[in-house]
């Protein structure tokens, strides 16, 4: 007996694929034709599921230029499970899980959303509507030649004809690739019509950081650092999704769903999804990070964000946008002396004088009285607390809108928007070795761009602390 073993009419139950993991559903019927389940209890109801995650994270770091970091990232993640009622005959089982993976929709990133007085026209949006025809052509195509399968009843082993019920338009089979064709920039007639893309279409994501600027003369004289930055992210995702129990295969994923109308089998995938995304964020577009020679730092970002949800069971897009403009200020006072705070030992630099140099009994006696100083001052310097104060400011805008476009009747309604201002102000000051003290402002301004279920809202928050440590 290993590894949890034992030997059963000649073979190893329950066998060493189980013991190392090595389980599907292949697996399942190897135990059930062995004897090793218990199929003809009544009460057990619980199947047999199995789950599994593949996870493909990369990166990399260039500097095609000195000064100029380039890090690229991109990812494929997707976890799967599966549940088998091995105590039904047949084996019914369902698969479910989610998927999410790095793309590149910066192609459609700045075209127009459109806006009230142009009903909210897409350039982008029109070409998803126009991909729906050609994508579903294409999947159409790929039952071309086939059969209908065991199960379909009456129409079992007849051959495929649309007239019985063909591709649906609104199918997650056709939106899907047509989604992704638009929003990517691709183009519909090459577009891959898997849900779930392979590796071969992952995309890179980047940050990049160049510091160079501040070597330059004209910056070297007024700035110790300046650093501009661009970050991009664009992540599509199938949150969830499970299979269809009225499934039946053709061809791999590719097979055919009764039809819950007129009970026919209609050409389907196994996959039963309710809606993917499109996550893109320029964090930021633009950024730019600036020391001063005088110790002033200063920080400018502009962020774009748009989100996009494909609901295959409402048949619409909802388009979230977001712009936001920070600016941000620090300066530190250093040594300033408020509510009567004093330096436990605050050494000043000693002058060099010139001296004349003595001979004998004086000059030594000058020497130790010089060494017996720097001493005292070495070690009252070590005791030195340095009262700063540290001043930030942050002023931000975000502009913020939501819409709701219906694919099938292509009317666009603008359903949610704000605009937003928020000025942050915070000092802290050392008081002592053992006490900081600090305070702050926060005000905001929320404006509704669509007044139906809002109002204006202002808050403003405001304080003082004060932190003891008796550890220093």
């Amino acid at each position: 007996d290993a590894f949890g073993q034992k030997r059963v009419g000649g073979m190893l139950s329950p066998g060493l694929d189980f013991a190392f993991g090595a389980i599907g559903k292949s697996y399942i019927e190897k135990a059930a034709n062995n004897g090793w389940l218990m199929q003809n209890d009544a009460s057990i109801t619980t199947p047999a599921t199995t789950s599994a995650m593949e996870d493909l994270q990369l990166r990399m770091t260039i500097e095609p230029l000195r000064d100029l970091k380039i890090d690229l990232n991109a990812s494929h993640t997707r976890n799967k499970a599966e549940s088998v009622q091995f105590m039904y005959k047949g084996m019914p089982t369902t698969q479910s899980g989610s998927f999410n993976m790095t793309v590149i929709t910066a192609k459609s990133a700045f075209k127009s959303s459109g806006n009230i007085n142009n009903d909210y026209h897409s350039e982008t949006f029109n070409k998803f509507v126009e991909n729906i025809n050609i994508i579903r052509q294409r999947v159409e195509a790929q039952y071309e030649g086939s059969t209908y399968p065991a199960g379909a009843g009456d129409l079992a082993g007849k051959p495929y004809n649309a007239e019985n019920g063909g591709v649906d338009n609104y199918s997650a089979d056709v939106l899907i690739p047509a989604f992704l064709a638009a929003y990517t920039g691709g183009n519909a007639t090459k577009q891959k019509l898997s849900i779930f893309p392979t590796l071969t279409r992952m995309m890179p994501n980047w940050k990049i950081t160049y510091s160079g600027l501040s070597k330059l003369a004209w910056f070297a004289d007024r700035f110790k650092s300046f650093n501009v930055n661009h970050s991009y992210k664009s992540v599509y995702s199938v949150g969830s999704y499970n299979t269809f129990n009225s499934w039946m295969e053709y061809m791999g994923d590719l097979g055919f769903v009764k039809n819950v109308t007129t009970g026919n089998p209609v050409p389907s995938s196994m996959y039963n999804i309710s809606t993917v995304s499109i996550n893109e964020q320029f964090s930021p577009l633009i950024g730019v990070d600036m020391t001063f020679n005088n110790g002033l730092t200063t920080k400018f970002e502009y962020k774009k964000t748009r989100v996009l949800n494909l609901s295959m069971t409402s048949v619409t897009l909802t388009e979230n946008f977001s712009d936001d403009i920070v600016v941000g200020f620090g300066y530190k006072i250093k040594d300033i002396n408020l509510f009567g705070a004093k330096n436990i030992q605050n050494p000043e630099k000693s002058k060099k004088k010139s001296k004349k140099s003595k001979k004998g009994k004086d000059a030594k006696e000058d020497d130790s009285k010089s060494n017996t100083n720097n001493r005292s001052s070495s070690s009252s310097s070590t005791r030195t607390v340095s009262h700063d104060l540290n001043l930030r400011a942050d002023f931000s805008y975000r502009m913020q809108n939501s819409l709701n476009r219906n694919i099938q009747t292509l009317i666009t309604t603008a359903t949610n928007g704000t605009t937003a201002y928020k000025l942050a102000l915070a000092a802290d000051y050392t008081f002592s070795r053992l006490l900081t003290m600090s305070a702050y402002m926060d005000w905001q301004k929320n404006v509704p761009l669509v007044s139906t279920s809002s109002y204006p809202t202002t808050t403003a928050d405001f304080g003082i602390s004060m932190k003891f440590s008796l550890t220093r």
